[in-house]
């Protein structure tokens, strides 16, 4: 029986590498989906002569979409399993992109792209990758988490300068046409043929005495995660600096344009970044699992600010080095806020109910995604740059880094 015992044990942990392979694909995925999105919003701006604020209303349409969707797709994945809504993830992907290349008018974008393209990318984001993942390693799941995240600066380094070449080639809707069927055969058959629900928080020994509280059935378990006070912080972090960084990062592409750096230049600094972002992500898990999540987040965000200041003030068109202090900075705390958010989601949730936290959570940054990039479209429409927009994100970035600490102080822990 022992023996049996031992074997079970070790299987799994051996299959948990399958599993943190599949999680490392479906961000690498991820990574260039969202990446892809400043050079997109160029191409949809000039294409149809669009405002800055008009165009990012496409992008804002995504925030409202991944809120609402959000936690809904963290309950399918408690309920349905991670292979049923991975592969159903590739597909709506596949959907979107094509939809998206054949629109005759501006406002079908709002829908393809915005809606459908949304709720693929949302099904096989971070927050499902998180709830998937960290049962898997219960005693180093900062460390597996942002080894698993470094999927995302994968993508990024792929597919952001890579979109920006075949814009330039083919024009933006052939480009929606190859990566819709590569986003598809990266997400659906591997996660067909391997993926596996997590084991049962019951037989993890370091799942803390709340993963093994008697079951009070979904209702009861949401119930509890809405009324707990450390819920709330961690989303309202979330929620936060994600309208920072989308006050940025959509727009990241049209403020090098702007201050007089080539479209490639540009598209090529966010392929960089994450490249930068493969030790950092690594490095930062690795760091929260021994500095905590609190002194990681701080210091991470302190980074973003940094690299914000330096080329809002001395990025001209000219110089090259604001960029490379710019790759630097944001490369090494690239993800920082999804990361050590995740991480101590997962240190406190049951993995049984972690699916949902996580998609509650996730309908912060998709908040973010509604708000950030239509305030700052606003903003450059209204001053003609974008210093205002980038100013707002450090001031957001600070008050994140206060409700993070503030998980510290809270009345109600989760699932007490």
């Amino acid at each position: 029986m022992v023996g049996n015992l031992w074997r079970d044990t070790l299987k799994k942990r051996h299959y948990g590498w399958v599993i943190f392979s599949l999680a490392f694909l479906n961000l690498t995925a991820e990574g260039g989906i969202k990446n892809t999105a400043p050079v997109l919003f160029l191409a949809f701006r000039e294409s149809f002569s669009r405002s800055a604020a008009a165009t990012a209303g496409i992008f804002s349409t995504s925030g409202l979409t991944g809120a609402l969707m959000s936690p809904l797709l963290g309950g399918m994945l408690d309920r349905l399993g991670p292979r049923s809504l991975f592969a159903l993830g590739g597909a709506v992907l596949l959907i979107g992109y094509l939809g998206s290349s054949f629109v005759s008018e501006f406002w079908q974008l709002f829908i393809f792209y915005g809606v459908v393209v949304t709720i693929g990318e949302n099904a096989v984001s971070s927050f499902t990758a998180t709830a998937n993942l960290a049962p898997w390693f219960p005693r180093s799941r900062g460390r597996a988490l942002g080894l698993a995240d470094s999927g995302n600066p994968v993508g990024q380094g792929i597919f952001a300068p890579l979109a920006q070449l075949l814009i330039s080639q083919v024009g933006w809707r052939v480009t929606c046409r190859i990566l819709g069927p590569v986003f598809f055969l990266m997400v659906v058959p591997a996660n067909l043929l391997l993926q596996r629900r997590p084991p049962d928080p019951a037989h993890e020994s370091a799942s803390v005495a709340l993963a093994q509280q008697p079951e009070t059935g979904p209702r009861g378990q949401a119930g509890k995660l809405l009324r707990s006070d450390t819920l709330w912080y961690l989303v309202m972090a979330r929620t936060i600096s994600s309208v920072g960084i989308q006050l940025t990062n959509v727009h990241m592409v049209a403020f090098f344009v702007a201050g007089g750096y080539s479209a490639l230049q540009a598209a090529s600094t966010i392929g960089a970044v994450g490249l930068v972002g493969l030790v950092g992500r690594p490095v930062t898990g690795a760091l929260s699992d021994v500095l905590g999540r609190e002194p990681v987040f701080t210091i991470g965000f302190g980074m973003q600010i940094t690299a914000i200041v330096v080329v809002l003030l001395l990025g001209d068109g000219e110089v090259l080095w604001p960029l490379v202090v710019f790759v630097a900075f944001s490369g090494l705390s690239d993800g920082i806020g999804g990361l050590a958010l995740s991480a101590k989601a997962a240190d406190i949730i049951p993995a049984n109910s972690l699916g949902t936290a996580m998609g509650i959570i996730q309908a912060g940054r998709s908040v973010g995604l509604l708000a950030g990039p239509v305030i700052g479209g606003l903003l450059f429409d209204l001053q003609g740059d974008y210093a205002g927009a980038f100013l707002l994100a450090v001031g957001l970035y600070v008050a994140a880094i206060g409700f993070l600490w503030a998980t510290r102080l809270a009345r109600r822990p989760i699932l007490a």
